[in-house]
């Protein structure tokens, strides 16, 4: 399990301090600029929702095939998959730029936080093809238990974002300054790279699966439908929840959203072993469910969120304490930097049963028995998020306190709910039958090994 995380969480760290350095530049900037991508966040996790539907198909489909060593069918699945995926990332993309302007109209967006908001919608909803190719690569890859590659294509996006930034945001010799357009761009032209070697490598298979995009046959879209359907519906209510958080904290200012931008690509820093450790249970409970072992499947999902769990209690608490030291080097705007460092505070105590959270969606995903945790992430916003943070911070007058407090609650109450659903142990039957002899398909795993 660290060998298959430890490159998701190498490369996690990079793209979180490619995020936070973002935040530094542009909070220097000013805070309408601080503010906008936060802004533009929760719209584009509702249209990546999509991706997320098929991502979930391939991990599910791919790890528990390959487990099975039914490796011409792994291919076979996958072309159908990344055909289905390319066909939504066109259809995200344009409406993506559609949606933006009337969403940030709705939301209440201070008016120069608007314009840059909508610019920045529009330039990264152009990257959105090559994002979602790149996501379906690291899906497909880390299925075959090979997370290196996907490491050195995601870190080859943040670096190539990191070298951008600074001529795009502050502007080199005649090119002026663009600021949070600027950062969009370098976001774009970054995932525009990285996206184009992920399809050289579907296409040619080299080290992996080759994947020859197709359209989508009945069988896929229902598995599609009944595996990644519930992280789909999930997402679009879960973004859509987080826009509406983004309403009630618009509501309190451009410092309050400058902060909040700022405290989230800090506490996504501590998170990064979230994510590899997450796609490392996915990949180990579908490749075991796959090969027929129950008992391997149930501990490495045990496993998977004591690690999680243990690493961001130890992050957390340092981050707790090191929290104005850290925000002071990441924005000279008083006010901002203040209501970061409250926001931090409170949100640390919750950061490791939000990692017991996302450890257990990892197993969902390898299993393909997805829809509990979708269900439970939907309740985590709508039930108790947005309803708290409406009653204390807009009702009860705690003001940004508010919401940085019924985020904490939401995700203790979460983390709980769902690591006493992986020890319930529902999920522990695999989705794909295992059929077929072991010896199948040998020049695929040649390729493979």
């Amino acid at each position: 399990m660290i060998s298959l995380a430890a490159p998701m969480i190498a490369a996690r760290i990079l793209a979180s301090i490619q995020e936070s350095v973002d935040a530094v530049f542009l909070g220097r900037v000013s805070a309408a600029d601080l503010a906008a991508p936060v802004a533009v966040w929760p719209l584009l996790m509702v249209f990546n929702g999509l991706s997320f539907a098929v991502t979930t198909a391939a991990v599910s489909m791919v790890s528990q095939l390959v487990g099975a060593r039914r490796y011409e069918e792994a291919e076979a699945a996958a072309g159908k998959l990344m055909g289905l995926m390319l066909i939504l990332a066109v259809l995200g993309a344009a409406a993506v730029a559609l949606a933006a302007p009337p969403v940030f109209k709705l939301l209440g967006l201070p008016p120069g936080v608007y314009e840059l908001s909508v610019a920045y919608a529009v330039i990264d909803a152009l990257g959105l093809p090559f994002m979602f190719t790149l996501f379906f690569f690291n899906a497909t890859r880390s299925s075959l238990g090979d997370t290196r590659t996907p490491f050195k294509l995601s870190s080859l996006s943040s670096l190539l974002n990191l070298a951008l930034d600074p001529p795009l945001i502050f502007g080199l010799g005649p090119v002026p300054g663009l600021g949070a357009v600027g950062a969009a761009l370098a976001t774009s032209l970054s995932r525009a790279v990285a996206g184009g070697v992920a399809l050289y490598l579907l296409l040619t298979g080299r080290g992996g699966l080759r994947v020859r995009p197709r359209l989508p046959d009945a069988a896929t879209l229902r598995y599609v439908a009944s595996t990644g359907g519930p992280i789909a519906g999930q997402q679009l209510l879960v973004s859509t929840g987080f826009l509406v958080m983004m309403g009630i904290v618009a509501r309190l200012g451009e410092a309050v959203m400058a902060a909040y931008n700022l405290g989230l690509a800090i506490i996504h820093l501590v998170q990064t072993a979230t994510w590899g450790f997450s796609s490392a249970t996915a990949t180990m409970v579908g490749q075991a469910l796959g090969a027929g072992m129950t008992g391997r499947a149930r501990r490495v999902a045990l496993t998977g969120i004591a690690i999680v769990s243990g690493v961001l209690a130890a992050g957390s608490t340092v981050l707790y304490l090191a929290a104005g030291r850290v925000v002071v080097l990441l924005t000279d705007i008083p006010e901002v930097a203040e209501i970061s460092v409250e926001m931090i505070r409170i949100l640390a105590p919750g950061v490791p049963f939000l990692g017991a959270f996302f450890a257990s969606m990892g197993v969902a995903r390898g299993s393909g028995w997805t829809l509990v945790m979708s269900l439970l992430n939907i309740a985590r916003l709508w039930l108790l998020r947005i309803p708290l943070a409406a009653l204390l911070a807009l009702h009860l007058g705690w003001g940004h306190t508010g919401v940085w407090t019924a985020m904490t609650v939401s995700n203790v109450v979460a983390g709980l709910l769902a690591a006493g659903w992986v020890l319930k142990g529902s999920w522990a039957r695999p989705r794909v039958k295992r059929i077929g002899p072991k010896g199948e398909a040998k020049t695929v795993e040649a390729r493979l090994n």
